[in-house]
């Protein structure tokens, strides 16, 4: 049920927590006293349940303690921490660091004494729920397998035969559009029509070019009239003007006619929405519009000084390569690779987008003459660093390199396992350093451009492969970024296949947008990305501030969507073992998955992590609820994965908040505009808190013949760091290349 009112809702709070009001209601007490009286008349309902009492006391720990916890066990939870931080101030990113409170009760107290309702109607709706959870009216039900299943059947696939058919008739009518426009204006002198062709020639001319990589990223569209144009008219005069507003701010278009293909123009009853995830990429926000200019970078680390520590205490060489763990480091080529197939609405480099380091202007991000000493010394902060064995070459994007930029990247690579592992023989067992085991390459190109994943390009990589192995390097990874099935294309799933058939792995990393998060969206996924042979990985929520609000998607969705509906694809331990053996034969991918789908009888293998990067210092999704907003904003306290090895700095930097940058209500009002029942996600509301899945041993780094040091190198941590919350503090760096690897391995 939704309330019209703020008073409507406190009424309904009223009548349903006599004990509570009556605290919150009494003259005679003040707030420090009503609080504490709240906390007493929690905290007897807790302790009837000692585990669940234990763990929110810190004397429990781990995943199989915080899935004991019940529905009524998290609501006491997060009513007890809500009180520890009652009054308690927070900068808020989302408004600049402007600084915001967190006093649910002092405004329930003005709301139900007093009749003064100075907060949102989306707080008092999140605060009516969470009582609601607490006295018992609102208990955890769990969707049956076959309502999961009719979620996931109404997300269609890029490979349905009636979504074909539409993409077939816009790539025809774009065609029809690219002949006038080379008609009166050639790109370029390799695609230009003959004088005097017919329009079938014409026709047939480019429809042979529409398979050409450089065609498509000669010909991408970059202007606001031209998008109108390719998408017959059909932005909204509201859009329009956004876009309007993005461009003269500064932020790129750049979208391939294959990929303006995907979308659907004046899409059939039944398909109105099926695209909303692919072109939230292409069309940008409001939000996005205003904060561009003043985006911060959300994941402090990757802001990086050449020869200064990063925020994870890393030293690092140039902007290059970013890092947060001891054992993997980011790549970023001076190449085409600073580029990628399209720009992402919610892109996590839009930062370095805004500074004009990434851009569009192919030619000008070209590898120059010195790129081929730069990229030996970059190799050398590998080959010299003690811990590092896996790299991941991004950018950007991994495949926009050039097929001899990027033969040339990954030759360095193998150049300089060689040398890491030949100085290796001279260390004592102990004190040996990590060898390079895993190579991966982030990319979306098999999205945005998947003609570019050409037979030239996988010869690269099979080459390397081949070559590779023998220098001790064990797996080898693409990482794509399919969020919605629509994108699993014909096309894409041939460029998957090629991929496979070289010998790599392909692990999928979807983010998790307001449009990716509807029900069965993600399992539907999770599913055809099964089919072309495709491991999930991580299932990312949105991160950054105010920008990004239009398409983040609250951290209760991503927990709601881990327990309810991925859990039907989940992977019982008994095949872990078998699991981790696929690394080995990547080119029979599918036929390994399809071997335990059919075992199991589960539509997926749910082998990803739902999980957050924090704007801090790496990832997790294990978090409590600790406050709330005026306007309803959970203010979200996480802790680190603590599965993983860390930076020694995570041992001092306390937790991490996360204030959220919209409501659930807000988020329930934005799906509900996307034909979607309310009703279904009712228990949203109570996902309060959450804890990192376990990782699936085929994501675990294969083991060494010898014991690697406990030294860390590259590495400068603070004198002092204090724990903070979201506010900035000055600290003094040391040297501190020998510091101890606290057990890490």
């Amino acid at each position: 049920m939704r309330y019209d009112s703020k008073e409507r809702i406190i009424d309904a709070l009223i009548a349903e927590n006599p004990v509570i009001v009556s605290i919150l209601s009494d003259k005679s007490i003040n707030n420090e006293q009503m609080i504490q009286q709240i906390r007493d008349a929690v905290l007897l309902m807790l302790r009837e349940h000692p585990k669940a009492y234990a763990y929110y006391r810190g004397e429990a720990k781990g995943e199989k303690s915080f899935f004991k916890l019940s529905w009524h066990d998290l609501a006491c939870m997060r009513v007890l921490d809500y009180l520890e931080h009652e009054g308690e101030v927070f900068a808020d990113q989302n408004l600049r660091g402007k600084p915001v409170s967190s006093r649910p009760f002092t405004l329930l107290r003005k709301a139900v004494r007093d009749r003064k309702f100075p907060a949102s109607e989306d707080f008092y709706e999140d605060m009516l729920h969470l009582f609601r959870q607490l006295n018992g009216l609102e208990q955890q039900t769990m969707p049956t397998r076959q309502q999961v299943y009719d979620w996931m059947g109404k997300n269609p696939s890029g490979l349905d035969v009636q979504i074909i058919k539409l993409r077939e008739e816009q790539k025809q009518r774009i065609i029809t559009l690219l002949i006038q426009e080379l008609r009166t204006e050639s790109r370029s002198a390799a695609y230009t029509l003959p004088e005097h062709c017919s329009d079938e020639e014409a026709h047939a001319l480019i429809s042979s070019w529409w398979q050409d990589d450089t065609f498509q990223l000669i010909h991408a569209v970059r202007s606001v009239a031209r998008l109108q144009k390719m998408l017959d008219g059909s932005l909204s005069q509201q859009t329009l003007k956004i876009m309007e507003e993005a461009a003269e701010k500064g932020i790129p278009i750049f979208v391939t006619p294959f990929f303006l293909s995907l979308l659907l123009v004046d899409p059939p009853e039944g398909y109105r929405h099926a695209d909303i995830a692919i072109r939230d990429y292409v069309l940008y926000s409001q939000d996005l519009v205003d904060e561009f200019g003043e985006i911060s970078a959300w994941e402090k680390e990757d802001i990086a000084v050449p020869g200064k520590p990063n925020a994870a205490g890393w030293i690092l060489p140039s902007n290059n390569i970013h890092r947060r763990y001891p054992n993997v480091a980011i790549f970023i080529p001076s190449t085409m690779g600073r580029a990628c197939g399209g720009l992402c609405a919610y892109c996590q480099r839009m930062y370095d987008f805004q500074k004009g380091r990434f851009n569009f202007d192919l030619e000008h991000l070209k590898p120059r003459e010195r790129w081929s000493s730069q990229l030996k010394r970059l190799m050398n902060y590998f080959e010299k660093d003690s811990q590092l064995q896996d790299i991941l070459i991004t950018g950007g994007d991994a495949m926009m390199s050039s097929v001899a930029s990027l033969k040339e990247i990954l030759d360095a690579v193998h150049d300089m396992a060689v040398r890491k592992r030949a100085a290796n023989r001279a260390r004592a067992n102990g004190e040996k350093y990590a060898e390079i085991v895993r190579v991966r390459l982030g990319t979306k190109i098999p999205v945005y451009l998947p003609s570019r994943i050409s037979t030239e390009r996988v010869a690269v990589l099979k080459e390397f492969r081949k070559k590779a192995q023998k220098v001790g390097i064990k797996q080898f990874v693409i990482q794509t970024h399919f969020s919605s099935a629509m994108e699993v294309t014909p096309e894409a799933a041939a460029a998957i296949g090629r991929l496979i058939e070289a010998g790599w792995s392909i692990h999928n990393q979807e983010v998790f947008t307001v449009a990716a998060s509807r029900r069965g969206h993600t399992a539907r996924l999770r599913q055809v990305l099964n089919q072309i042979g495709v491991l999930p990985y991580y299932t990312f929520t949105v991160k950054g501030y105010r920008e990004n609000r239009e398409l983040f998607a609250n951290n209760s969705r991503s927990i709601q969507e881990q327990v309810e509906e991925k859990s039907i694809g989940r992977v019982d331990p008994k095949y872990y073992s078998r699991i981790r053996s696929f690394a080995k034969d990547p080119t029979s991918m599918y036929e390994h998955i399809e071997e335990i789908r059919s075992a199991e009888e589960i539509p997926f293998i749910a082998t990803d992590r739902n999980t957050i990067n924090l704007p801090g210092v790496g990832k997790s999704n294990t978090y409590r609820t600790i406050g709330i907003t005026e306007d309803g904003r959970r203010i979200l306290s996480f802790e680190q994965d603590h599965s993983r090895p860390h930076s020694p700095i995570i041992h001092t930097m306390g937790e991490v908040i996360i204030i959220e940058s919209k409501s659930v209500a807000a988020y329930l009002r934005q799906i509900e505009e996307m034909g979607e029942h309310i009703e279904d996600y009712q228990t949203i509301w109570g996902y309060s808190a959450g804890y990192i899945e376990s990782r699936i041993p085929i994501f675990e780094y294969p083991g060494y013949p010898f014991r690697i040091t406990g030294e860390f190198t590259n590495l400068s941590l603070p004198k002092e760091h204090t724990r903070h919350h979201n506010r900035l503090t000055r600290v003094e760096y040391v040297d501190n290349d020998a510091a101890i690897n606290d057990g890490f391995y």
